[in-house]
């Protein structure tokens, strides 16, 4: 029994560069604050939001185009906010028909 134990003591000392090396991938990829899965899960949220960016961007090309049309017919400006918005001049009446 003892000269199994001082084999396995042996053993060990002979790796002891191997247990240090899967204590320190241990402690990378499971056990410290910046590890590994963190590190997976912040890219593939970075992923999300440039994806989200990117829609975002061309949702604002759209909307600063609508804009630029409004700003530059004032007749198109009056007919969007007739049919949409209900609005009219002083004096005049509104008549909203229900189908």
């Amino acid at each position: 029994m003892n000269d199994s134990i001082e084999q396995l003591k042996i053993w060990i000392f002979r790796h002891k560069y191997l247990f240090v090396t899967i204590a320190f991938l241990i402690i990378i990829v499971f056990l410290d604050e910046n590890n590994m899965m963190k590190h997976i899960q912040n890219r593939r949220e970075i992923m999300s939001l440039e994806s989200q960016k990117s829609d975002l961007l061309e949702e604002y090309d759209v909307l600063s185009r609508k804009l630029d049309e409004l700003n530059a017919d004032p007749v198109y400006m009056e007919k969007i906010a007739r049919d949409r918005y209900k609005m009219h001049k002083e004096g005049e009446e509104i008549f909203i028909f229900d189908d």
